[in-house]
């Protein structure tokens, strides 16, 4: 289904390589405060709107959650429906995401 998932693997990699991408946390604010991805932003399946200005056309947009698709698909496919083209889903999600001892962060800060 539209949009697709990708591997945490192959989002890790290109971190790593310094692709033009953005990692968003589909959760809640306050789950996104008590864990979330380095470098990832809040932006909230339930209500992306107050975000869409802010966020570039021109690189990818990775959505991710602990489900770990129900609300990432969910904010991945309103972000479609807004416009925006480099569209993905983290597969496994944030707790897969842990498990392979990649890293995060606590606190608003990304």
């Amino acid at each position: 289904s539209h949009p697709e998932t990708t591997p945490a693997e192959v989002v890790h990699a290109q971190l790593a390589r310094k692709a033009k991408m953005v990692l968003l946390d589909a959760r809640a604010p306050p789950d996104y405060a008590g864990e979330h991805i380095a470098g990832a932003v809040s932006v909230p399946f339930y209500d992306p709107s107050p975000y869409l200005e802010k966020l570039p056309r021109n690189a990818w947009l990775v959505c991710y959650c602990a489900c770990p698709h129900a609300e990432s698909r969910d904010l991945a496919q309103k972000l479609v429906a807004a416009g925006f083209e480099k569209v993905t889903v983290l597969d496994e999600g944030l707790g897969v995401w842990k498990g392979k001892g990649y890293p995060t962060r606590r606190g608003h800060a990304q």
